[in-house]
This record gives C-alpha cells, sequence and structure tokens, in this order.
C-alpha cells in the first residue's frame, strides 16, 4: 500500500514546487512591469512633447510662408501691372501714331491687346498660386502619413485649419 502513495506524494512535492516557480515568476513580471511602466510613460510624455514643437514649427512655417506669399504676390501684381500698362501704353501710342487707320484696324488692335493682358494675368495667376497648391498638397500628404499617430487634440487643430 505504502507504493501507491509514494508516486502520489511526490506529484504532489513537485505540484507544490512548480506553484512556488510560478509565484516567483509572478514576482518577477510585477518587478519588470514596475520598471517598464514609468520608462513607457515617459516615452509617451516625450512622443506628445515632439509632436507638439513639430505642431508649432509647422504653424510657424506655415505663417512665414504665408507671409512670404503675400509678400511674392504683391511684387507679382505689381510687376505684372507695370508690364500690362507698358504694352497698353506701347499700343496706344502706336495708335495715334497712325492716321488714318480704319475702324477693323482699331478693333483689330484693341483686340489684341486684351488678349495680351488677358494671356498675361492668366500666366502670371497659374504661376503664382500653382506652385502653392503643389506645396499644400505636400503638407497634405505629410500630415497623413501621420495621421494615425496624431492625438485627438492635434487632429481637431489641423481639422479647424482647414
Amino acid at each position: 500500500m505504502s507504493e501507491p502513495q509514494h508516486p502520489r506524494t511526490t506529484r504532489d512535492a513537485l505540484i507544490v514546487e512548480a506553484i512556488g516557480d510560478i509565484g516567483v515568476l509572478i514576482q518577477r513580471i510585477s518587478e519588470l512591469e514596475a520598471k517598464t511602466v514609468p520608462l513607457v510613460l515617459d516615452l509617451e510624455n516625450k512622443l506628445v512633447e515632439s509632436i507638439s514643437r513639430v505642431d508649432n514649427h509647422a504653424r510657424e512655417k506655415q505663417a512665414e510662408f504665408a507671409v512670404v506669399a503675400d509678400r511674392e504676390r504683391k511684387t507679382f501684381e505689381e510687376k505684372l501691372n507695370a508690364s500690362v500698362a507698358k504694352t497698353v501704353n506701347r499700343m496706344v501710342n502706336e495708335v495715334k501714331r497712325s492716321d488714318g487707320l480704319s475702324v477693323r484696324s482699331q478693333l483689330l488692335i484693341a483686340l489684341a491687346i486684351g488678349l495680351t493682358a488677358s494671356a498675361t494675368s492668366i500666366y502670371g495667376s497659374y504661376w503664382m498660386f500653382g506652385s502653392e497648391r503643389d506645396e499644400q498638397a505636400a503638407v497634405g500628404r505629410a500630415v497623413m502619413s501621420v495621421w494615425h499617430e496624431l492625438d485627438d487634440k492635434t487632429k481637431a487643430t489641423i481639422e479647424q485649419a482647414y
């Protein structure tokens, strides 16, 4: 009778030892968790701080870009107006010098002046606003590539701005 109990006692001893080992493992996991939680929180705070700095930098650059674009637009408009005025004055002077031009010739000259001014305006508008559109698209693609990593406050700020 003692033989059947002996393996059972050994088994019981092994179970008790395994439970003790599991307790040690649980304690080690708790210690590891206590060490890693502050590290993870610190990394999360640094990430939020970095996102905030990038957001602030983007806002500063956007403001700088707006100032530069406005200045360039004004300069371009001034040059465009001067060019159109010069062209119109030159054509008007040519018309004044030519006595005896028919009404048809005068209409063709006026049409040429109008077409030249329109073409110059269209080209200038495309040149000025076409590049801005490309840069805005690049910023949009950059934001969308990290959109899932942004916090709700940053997403709301971006959605309000655009």
